[in-house]
């Protein structure tokens, strides 16, 4: 009798899932590309969440400043390049050239992408985290989970940017003690002061590192998203026959809307793995993980 064939080796599910998303310490580039390979390679579920939040909310911009608009792109490139700098800095060179009764169109111009970016924060921790476990989390089911506790995450966010102002750390160190904070939030269940806290604790570990990884992501994310969007606008005014060139609110909300659908995700997904970065080489996230999947299969 000839010998018996081999049995075939099989990896277990959700093996392709932890290779992405491997339970380990991250540095700052490894992090930027890790979240550039996962934008490739799971782009549906990262689109899902990206359009589903971003498309409501820039219709309701483009309905919100139909007047300050009107006049098309040319006369409000602000809302174009401003998408790359922090709300601090956008809020009050749009406030500069606000007219009498526009103060409530400039600050929702800015606070609902602001807020839409922590939606996608959030939703991109659920992600990265069941990932790294091997779960085969969607980007609608992600939404689904933060949808549920939306006024959690919505305290969250109202609290970061008080303290942003009140303590005048906006713009620099805003983003170093409170950039991982929505990804925290939606990863371990926590409530909104709860979520701040965490933030600011584990980023004071990693301080110095996090002054690396995170401007570095915010640059790759921004000069990708504008040099896309270069690209981008001229494509849209030659397929619509000079339409986007033309003005209106529409256009302008486009224009505006072109570099947050690039930027917000790939900028959301590295600070998820940094913020699992963190977990990880402050407090053994990945040796807690190891010693219960070896206890469940004792």
């Amino acid at each position: 009798m000839s010998p018996a064939a081999p049995e075939p080796r099989t990896r277990p599910a959700g093996s392709d899932l932890r290779l992405l998303v491997p339970l380990r310490p991250q540095g700052p580039v490894e992090v930027i590309d890790r979240a550039t390979n996962l934008l490739r390679t799971r782009l549906g579920d990262v689109a899902t969440i990206s359009l589903a939040v971003q498309v409501p909310i820039w219709l309701v911009l483009a309905l919100l400043l139909r007047d300050e608009w009107a006049a098309g792109i040319e006369d409000n490139l602000a809302f174009f390049w401003l998408a790359f700098f922090p709300d601090p800095v956008t809020v009050g060179l749009l406030a500069d050239r606000a007219g009498e009764g526009s103060t409530f169109a400039i600050l929702a111009s800015r606070a609902l992408p602001s807020f839409g970016l922590a939606v996608i924060g959030a939703a991109s921790g659920l992600l990265v985290h069941d990932w790294s476990q091997g779960r085969t989390t969607t980007g609608a089911d992600a939404l689904r989970r933060v949808g549920r506790r939306l006024h959690s995450l919505l305290g969250l966010w109202a609290i970061v940017h008080a303290l942003e102002v009140v303590t005048c750390i906006g713009v620099g160190l805003g983003p170093l003690v409170f950039g991982v904070a929505a990804p925290l939030w939606a990863m371990e269940g926590l409530g909104p002061w709860e979520g701040v806290v965490r933030s600011f604790r584990l980023s004071l570990r990693r301080f110095w590192t996090l002054c690396l990884s995170i401007p570095v992501a915010t640059l790759v994310a921004a000069l990708t998203a504008a040099l896309l969007s270069l690209v981008g606008v001229p494509i849209l005014s030659a397929l619509t026959g000079g339409w986007v060139d033309a003005g209106g609110a529409a256009a302008t909300a486009l224009a505006g809307a072109l570099p947050h659908l690039v930027l917000d995700p790939l900028l959301a997904m590295a600070m998820a793995l940094i913020a699992l970065d963190l977990k990880v080489q402050v407090e053994g996230y990945d040796l807690e993980v190891e010693l219960e999947e070896d206890a469940a299969g004792a």
